[in-house]
């Protein structure tokens, strides 16, 4: 009996931090939300204040992840400031009237996160090796990046997006399945939660700069 009760305690174990990276994921969509509608009306302080907010409270969750509930504070602060440079990324499209490209980015992003989630979740094949690999490639879209601040070529700029898309892809099926298997308590599901808030969110910004540079190369 005792085993038994025990056994399925430990069964438990993923399935209540499963729940709590989605409820924290819930949740950082308003802070998000509310940082994005905040951002036009700050102007170009907005980006300065993503920055500090950002690198800040990542900094800080390194230390403090186990310290409720200054935790939750600092993941919605990350929320918040991720949610400020959204808005201002947002604010350019639409000034340039291209709202459908950022409807377009999102809905295909939700459809993305939907089947890759669904598929890493589900597949019987172990994805840990991909860690490395993503890594690496990781630092190798941001060493392109930086190159093309200078060369400023359009092509090599849409070829960017492109690999940053398919790298978070990865590092999102990655990620999930890390989840599905994993244990721990409230700092740890902050910790999966940030994982996986940056997976969506660097994939729907490379997602919109793709249907950006083709929806501008169209007009």
């Amino acid at each position: 009996m005792y085993n038994e009760y025990a056994g399925a305690n430990v069964r438990a174990q993923p399935a209540t931090l499963t729940g709590q990276v989605f409820g924290l994921l819930g949740f950082s969509l308003l802070f998000t939300m509310g940082g994005a509608i905040l951002a036009p009306r700050l102007g170009p302080g907005a980006f300065w204040l993503s920055l500090v907010g950002s690198f800040g409270s990542l900094i800080a969750l390194w230390f403090l992840k186990d310290k409720s509930p200054l935790n939750l504070g600092l993941f919605y602060l990350f929320s918040f400031a991720e949610g400020l440079l959204l808005g201002l990324v947002v604010e350019t499209y639409l000034a340039r009237g291209m709202g459908g490209v950022v409807v377009n980015a999102a809905g295909t992003t939700a459809a993305l996160v939907l089947g890759l989630s669904a598929y890493a979740w589900t597949t019987k094949r172990d994805l840990s090796g991909m860690g490395g690999f993503l890594t690496i490639a990781l630092f190798g879209e941001i060493i392109a990046g930086l190159i093309n601040i200078f060369l400023r070529a359009p092509m090599l700029y849409l070829i960017i997006s492109a690999a940053t898309a398919v790298i978070f892809s990865g590092f999102l099926m990655y990620d999930m399945q890390r989840l599905r298997d994993a244990k721990g308590g409230m700092g740890d599901a902050i910790m999966f939660a940030i994982a996986i808030y940056l997976d969506i969110f660097n994939l729907f910004l490379s997602l919109l700069q793709i249907l950006g540079f083709l929806g501008g190369r169209d007009e």
